[in-house]
């Protein structure tokens, strides 16, 4: 294995999908990452190493998380493997069979009962046997698809909100309403007695209301007088967070222009989030503004050499081997694609980076000495105001096998895919 660098980034293929009562929701990253995959794109939230920092990231355009998702829904919904109490199974020319529970084809009957009343079911289940059998040649031949443009965010720091609420004005007690003073009525001039009590009566709701009056007025100026320094102080630690999460995201983007062992974390972080169809190796070093990588690519023979589509009347399937030459071609796309794919996620991850120097090799065996080796099939550099030139907002339209021919390529390639290897 080549191993030049001393940095390594596994890749694996595949997103996790979580099924779930309202559907299918999606899931990936490693050491508390977390990652949303929505209408917009791939975001995450993740632990910036060695910083006890989070920040929050556009991982990639997710359109190949998007299939996945799209295909697991499909697969879902179309869970059964029967259809009633018929089984269905596709054989290798692709022609489908309809079982009865012992294991016998179904009757002409009840085969016309199923595509009647089930058709829908019947196939979803094609579907799937169509996406056993491609094994995922689309996100194979693709993958440039998923390559950001250099419009996309760079990672930034993932600022915390400040977790408690300002303290609420508290429920004051009402104060008294001073009582009614009793009167003097005519009877009271004739019974002094009367007058007297009327008197003493008045002066000891007065007394009482004051009282009370003064007691309240404390509570509440106490009341008041507390929530006053209770706001005081969460302005104070609310600034202080401020502050803290201010010189933190001022941290972040300073280690992401200078720290290069900060830079590495975080490249590494973010190639192995990346949703891949087949497991991919990445080895980096950076010095100064200048990424060198070498991509560690799949075997052409782990690519499909079939594929198959549903026949004009949707009733089966129509298989066919794929010749030598279309499977060359589409390994070379695939390979080309891988090298773009991490180019553009390197650039936009390390705003710092002017240059990028990619390998990318796979292993073949030595005839002559039966062991695997290494062979590097094509040699790139780019810098970033190149890697303008690129349409990325529309990746669709590139074809990732011209596109590396703009830039400083070595790469010794027939029309027809064969490649000769190349010396590092």
């Amino acid at each position: 294995m080549a191993f030049r660098f001393q940095r390594r980034v596994r890749i694996l293929p595949g997103v996790r999908l979580n099924f779930g009562k309202t559907g299918v929701s999606v899931s990936a990253g490693i050491r508390g990452a977390s990652v949303t995959a929505g209408r917009r794109g791939v975001y995450g939230n993740v632990g910036a190493p060695g910083t006890g920092m989070s920040y929050r990231t556009r991982l990639d355009k997710s359109k190949a998380h998007q299939r996945r998702v799209d295909r697991a829904q499909n697969y879902r919904q179309s869970g059964l493997q029967g259809a009633g109490h018929v089984t269905l199974k596709c054989d290798d020319r692709g022609k489908l069979t309809m079982l009865e529970p012992d294991g016998s084809p179904a009757s002409p009957a009840v085969t016309r009962h199923v595509w009647e009343n089930h058709a829908e079911q019947v196939r979803l289940f094609l579907a799937k046997e169509i996406e056993k059998i491609n094994d995922d040649q689309d996100l194979l031949v693709n993958i440039h698809h998923d390559t950001p443009d250099l419009d996309t965010p760079s990672p930034e720091y993932d600022r915390v909100p400040f977790a408690l609420e300002a303290p609420n004005f508290p429920n004051l007690p009402e104060l008294p309403e001073q009582p009614l003073t009793r009167t003097q009525r005519w009877w009271h001039r004739i019974f002094r007695s009367l007058d007297e009590r009327r008197v003493a009566a008045n002066s000891a709701d007065q007394n009482h209301w004051e009282k009370e009056f003064q007691r309240i007025e404390r509570e509440r100026n106490e009341l008041e007088q507390k929530h006053a320094t209770e706001l005081a102080a969460w302005h104070s630690d609310k600034s202080r967070h401020d502050q803290e999460q201010q010189a933190a995201a001022a941290s972040f983007a300073q280690r992401l222009q200078h720290d290069i062992d900060f830079m590495s974390d975080l490249l590494e972080e973010e190639l192995s989030q990346l949703d891949w169809p087949r497991e991919t190796h990445v080895d980096f070093e950076i010095k100064d503004k200048t990424l060198s990588l070498d991509i560690d690519l799949p075997t052409a023979e782990t690519f499909p050499s079939r594929e198959a589509s549903l026949n004009q009347a949707g009733r089966r399937l129509l298989i066919k081997e794929k010749s030598a030459t279309q499977q060359r071609k589409e390994y070379a796309q695939h390979i080309h694609g891988v090298v773009l794919r991490v180019i553009g996620v390197a650039f936009v991850t390390l705003p710092a980076i002017e240059t990028i120097e990619v390998a990318a090799y796979t292993q073949a065996v030595n005839h002559a000495t039966g062991h695997s080796e290494d062979q590097y099939l094509l040699q790139v550099t780019v810098r970033r105001e190149e890697w303008q030139t690129l349409n990325l907002s529309e990746p669709e339209r590139i074809d990732p096998v011209s596109a590396l021919a703009l830039f400083n390529l070595r790469r010794d390639m027939t029309k027809t895919g064969i490649f000769r290897p190349i010396s590092i």
